[in-house]
């Protein structure tokens, strides 16, 4: 039970919006500064996320499908298997778990800094993990809590 209330609070945040969001990151030990959001840019422009990206024990996390949308991929939520397969063309598949820290990656297993966090409507992934496994590069700007990510067009 004792392990589920960090999961059960998180989702509890994102359904509520901002301000609860702040208040959960004040009263759980989040690494965020209550009144500094974390950003996003890619290619140097803000990137638009549908909900906050939310740091929980250290790990910044994203909603899968608007991060790989951005960076050319697809994700969608495989309730069977409580797991979210990222794709981008036929060259990658990774399938992250919900309470697993293992994902497979084109078949084969690895290691993940963080599990997959289903809400309402949408899966947390970590960050800096899908962006690198996606081809892109990220750095963290700890003055401003900016995440700059830049990968290179297909086109």
């Amino acid at each position: 039970m004792l392990r589920k209330l960090p999961v059960f609070l998180l989702t509890a945040a994102l359904l509520t919006g901002a301000t609860a969001g702040q208040a959960f990151a004040a009263g759980s030990g989040v690494q965020t500064a209550v009144n500094e959001k974390i950003k996003v840019t890619l290619n140097g422009k803000p990137l638009a996320l549908p909900q906050d990206p939310v740091s929980y024990n250290g790990i910044t996390y994203v909603n899968a499908s608007a991060i790989a949308l951005a960076l050319g991929g697809t994700a969608a939520w495989d309730t069977a298997t409580k797991s979210v397969l990222i794709a981008k063309g036929n060259k990658l598949a990774i399938r992250m778990f919900q309470d697993n820290p293992v994902a497979y990656k084109n078949g084969k297993l690895v290691k993940v800094p963080g599990v997959a966090r289903p809400t309402t409507g949408a899966v947390l992934v970590p960050l800096v993990f899908l962006v690198q496994e996606l081809g892109g590069k990220i750095v963290l700007d700890t003055k401003t809590k900016t995440y700059n990510i830049t990968i290179k067009s297909d086109l």
